[in-house]
């Protein structure tokens, strides 16, 4: 069962995407995250007694949902509740057993502290016996995910071994093992443990997951058609349209270098020695061009000035100027200082990394082709991943809420301004492997255009040192007249988590908020109104030509 848009016609897409955008215009955001994804059932659910097509979406979101988080019980529930009379038998049992098995009174703080600690050890010496016990699949439900980040396969592939799996969960188990290999194994594994399930059970995720398989091994066009069915039968599911769009309709690169003279590539970094050198390497091993580079040592007391010096003989002559200031003179200002230099106030694009990436070899020709593509935007950026394994998002395309929309963070302050994070720290599936427009991308690769800053201005320290700079540029240049891309089908690879996600004592929170009641002072709701407005449009502009071109084509 695919809970399937069926029949797949133009006329069926006109009609899908007029019900939709006037009905729940915020479907536009992506149908991935998984409290967006929630609101979504609950909203189609309940216009589906006005709208009956609205029902199809919600059985297959709920559906969705569920295979994608096969262990919580909230997604059984209402999945069950949207599929039951069209779902097939083994998977009415499935979920009937996953909805009926005891819920187990366990300590839900006590395991939170032993799993945010990290010690590994100490989760071997008391997570694992548990998991033994009468009550593990309950343990397991509560630590699986956090076992998968923690880096060691030894972990989760330890625990899935150690609960005591009854014949009813057999399909469940071998579901993990799929998911466990994905992010730790190899690809040829990982599609053969996929075929050990049944697919009346996990039919949707299963789809996509081979597809994505697939196109991992370079069998793009099995992978391809793989997805093109699956969302023939799901034209509701935002991401797999964008992704679908972008493998039939690639971007052009070939001539992306062509004028790589008008690129700066601006980097800047405090006490990170070790990690700007391994960033400057990995640009001059990448294809740039004649793009030149600019590294600011940032007051560091380190090896970062050393390394920021000798870096020239990486570069042809000429192309590489070191920076050195005397003090952290934190993020804004650096940016600024480098937007500064003459030749970058001469060049047509700007493009800042962090001091801590690592770069795929086509990635200045992906920006460069995709800012062509959308018309020269005020800036172009990516999806950013972790390093290493198993590989996490970071951040993919940014986009606003509705002003005011939801509760506030900071007691006392009504907040107005709502990014939407549409990965929130979910991992890779390629799920985010899609271009469109975009609110803001992340400063972690942001590729700006210099018409721009010249007309709008440059980066706002009284941000410093750091948290919402890059955003509330984003927003000013938005204002400017300026749109913005999102690369996804480019991923960077972001040894170090964001700033902002990293803040975790008094000092740095204090911090995240005070620059946030900063950035909410700038804006007025009139402002946010129009941002909003602007965000939203130009998404179902995007979607609108593209389902249309598919469906067309296909």
């Amino acid at each position: 069962m695919t809970a399937a848009t069926n029949d797949f016609s133009t006329e069926k897409i006109y009609s899908f995407l007029t019900a939709v955008k006037n009905s729940v215009p915020l479907w536009v955001l992506g149908t991935e995250e998984f409290s967006h994804q929630n609101g979504l059932i609950n909203i189609f659910e309940q216009l589906s007694a006005a709208t009956p097509q609205f029902s199809e979406i919600s059985a297959g979101l709920a559906l969705l949902a569920w295979q994608q988080n096969p262990l919580d019980r909230t997604a059984a529930i209402k999945c069950m509740g949207l599929n039951d009379s069209a779902c097939p038998e083994t998977l009415i049992r499935m979920l009937q057993n996953l909805i009926s098995s005891p819920v187990s009174d366990i300590p839900l703080e006590d395991l939170s502290s032993l799993l945010q600690a990290g010690d590994q050890a100490l989760i071997v010496r008391h997570l694992f016996p548990l998991l033994r016990g009468p009550d593990g699949l309950s343990w397991l439900t509560h630590s699986w995910d956090t076992l998968l980040r923690m880096g060691n396969p030894e972990l989760p592939r330890t625990a899935l071994d150690l609960v005591n799996w009854n014949e009813d969960f057999s399909q469940l188990e071998q579901r993990l093992k799929v998911q466990y290999n994905f992010l730790y194994g190899s690809i040829g594994e990982t599609l053969g443990e996929l075929e050990k399930l049944d697919h009346d059970i996990w039919s949707l995720w299963m789809d996509y997951m081979r597809a994505e398989l697939l196109l991992r091994a370079g069998r793009t066009g099995e992978g391809t058609e793989i997805l093109t069915a699956l969302w023939k039968e799901n034209i509701w599911n935002l991401n797999w349209g964008q992704k679908l769009h972008g493998l039939l309709n690639p971007i052009d690169t070939g001539s992306a270098l062509e004028n790589s003279d008008e690129v700066a590539i601006l980097l800047y970094s405090w006490n990170n020695g070790q990690l700007i050198e391994n960033t400057l390497k990995n640009v001059a091993a990448s294809n740039i061009g004649n793009a030149r580079i600019y590294a600011l040592n940032n007051g560091s007391d380190d090896s970062t000035g050393q390394v920021v010096q000798e870096s020239r003989y990486l570069f042809k002559n000429g192309h590489y100027k070191p920076i050195h200031l005397q003090v952290n003179v934190g993020a804004p200002a650096a940016r600024n200082w480098l937007l500064a230099e003459p030749e970058v106030r001469k060049s047509k694009w700007a493009v800042f990394l962090d001091d801590d990436v690592e770069l795929e070899r086509n990635w200045l020709e992906e920006l460069l082709a995709t800012a062509k593509h959308y018309g020269n935007p005020g800036a172009v950026g990516c999806r950013i991943t972790s390093t290493g394994t198993p590989r996490s998002l970071q951040s993919a395309d940014y986009h606003l809420f509705p002003p005011g929309n939801g509760s506030s963070q900071i007691e006392g302050l009504t907040e107005h301004i709502k990014v939407f994070d549409s990965c929130r720290n979910g991992f890779d599936y390629g799920q985010f492997s899609y271009t469109r427009p975009a609110m803001h991308v992340s400063g972690c690769c942001h590729m700006l255009n210099m018409e721009a800053i010249h007309k709008c201005g440059d980066f706002d320290v009284r941000f410093n040192p750091t948290q919402f700079d890059d955003l509330e540029r984003d927003l000013r240049a938005a204002l400017g007249g300026y749109e913005h891309v999102y690369a996804g089908q480019l991923r960077i690879g972001h040894i170090q988590h964001s700033s902002l996600a990293k803040a975790g004592n008094v000092r740095s929170m204090a911090q995240v908020f005070g620059n946030k009641i900063k950035l909410e002072s700038k804006y007025s709701e009139h402002d946010l109104n129009n941002l909003f407005g602007k965000d939203l449009a130009m998404l179902w502009q995007d979607v609108e030509r593209k389902w249309k071109e598919l469906a067309e084509s296909l």
